[in-house]
C-alpha cells in the first residue's frame, strides 16, 4: 500500500503543483489506502508539510479483524486491538534515490488472545495477495530503502491458562551494505543481477531491550516468570524477482554474541539464573 502513497510523494518536486494541492493529494492517498486497515483515520489527524518534507499521523487505531487475517495468525489466535499514538515521517524530495524515507512510531500497543472456538479461515487473505504484481521500479527501491524507528512495542497476550506481556524498546530497521556497514547512499545497499533477473536487499533490525513477563491465571500463588534481554541485532537478506517483485527467499541471521547473560528472574526465590 505504500506504493500508492509513494507515487504521489515522488512527484512532489514538480513546482507546477501548488503546496496546498500537493498536501490534499497526499492526504487523500493516505486516507484511501490506510482506511481499510484503520477504524478512525480522518484528514484532521494527518499533519503534513510538503516544503519541510515532514508529516504526522496521530491516534492511529488499526482494524484488528483485518490485521488478524493479513498477518496469517493461526485459527486459535486473534488480535483484539492494535493502535499507535503517533507516526511521523521525513522525506527529502530531491534525494529519494540516495537518502531513505524515515518513518518513526512512538508507541505501538497490541492485544492478542486465544479463541474459545477456532476462527473461520474462509475469508483469509495474506499480505502477499495485496495489490497486483508489477516490475521492480523506482518506487519499490524507495520503499525497500525506508528506515523505520519504533520507540516501544507492547504486546499483551491473554489465554485461559496464563497472561503474558512482551515489551520491546528502541527498534530500528535500516538498510546496510552487503558487508553490513552504514552508508549515505541507498544505491550501495542492494545488489542487482540483471542476467538472473534478481535483486538482493540488505536490512538490519536492532532492538535495545526485550522484556517478557508471564503470569498464571489458574494459580495466583505462582510467581510471574520474567525474561530480560539487552541489545540484539538481526541481519536480513531478501531476494526479489525483478519481473514481478516476488520474494524468492530470505536469509535471517540473529546476532547474540554481543549480548550479556540472559536474565531469568522470579520473585519467590529472588534468584537469578544466567544462560
Amino acid at each position: 500500500e505504500s506504493c500508492h502513497v509513494c507515487k504521489v510523494l515522488v512527484i512532489s518536486d514538480d513546482k507546477s503543483v501548488s503546496s496546498l494541492k500537493m498536501v490534499s493529494l497526499i492526504k487523500n492517498q493516505i486516507l484511501k489506502h490506510l482506511s481499510r486497515y484503520t477504524k478512525n483515520l480522518s484528514a484532521d489527524k494527518i499533519n503534513l508539510s510538503t516544503f519541510k518534507g515532514e508529516g504526522e499521523l496521530s491516534s492511529l487505531e488499526l482494524d484488528e479483524i483485518v490485521l488478524t487475517d493479513l498477518l496469517e495468525l493461526p485459527s486459535w489466535l486473534r488480535l483484539t486491538s492494535a493502535w499507535c499514538n503517533k507516526v511521523t515521517f521525513r522525506i527529502q524530495w530531491t534525494k529519494l534515490k540516495t537518502v531513505p524515507i524515515h518513518l518513526s512510531l512512538d508507541e505501538v500497543h497490541i492485544n492478542v488472545e486465544t479463541c474459545e472456538e477456532l476462527r473461520s479461515m474462509s475469508s483469509h487473505q495474506s499480505l502477499a495477495s495485496l495489490g497486483t504484481a508489477t516490475k521492480y521500479n523506482f518506487i519499490h527501491k524507495v520503499i525497500d530503502g525506508m528506515t523505520i524507528c519504533v520507540n516501544m512495542v507492547n504486546v499483551k497476550f491473554r489465554s485461559p491458562a496464563f497472561t503474558a506481556t512482551v515489551q520491546i524498546l528502541r527498534i530500528v530497521v535500516q538498510s546496510k551494505t552487503p558487508d553490513w556497514k552504514v552508508v549515505g547512499d541507498l544505491r550501495l545497499t542492494k545488489l542487482k543481477e540483471p542476467k538472473k533477473g534478481q535483486i538482493l536487499i540488505f536490512k538490519e533490525l536492532e532492538w535495545q531491550t526485550v522484556r517478557i513477563e508471564a503470569s498464571s491465571t489458574k494459580d495466583r500463588d505462582l510467581p510471574p516468570l520474567r525474561l530480560l534481554t539487552n541489545c540484539t541485532r538481526c541481519r536480513i537478506t531478501i531476494k526479489k524477482r525483478l519481473s514481478d517483485c516476488f520474494v524468492m527467499g530470505c536469509r535471517l541471521a540473529l546476532l547474540l554474541d554481543d549480548l550479556p547473560p540472559l536474565r531469568l528472574l522470579t520473585n519467590c526465590t529472588r534468584c537469578r539464573i544466567t544462560i
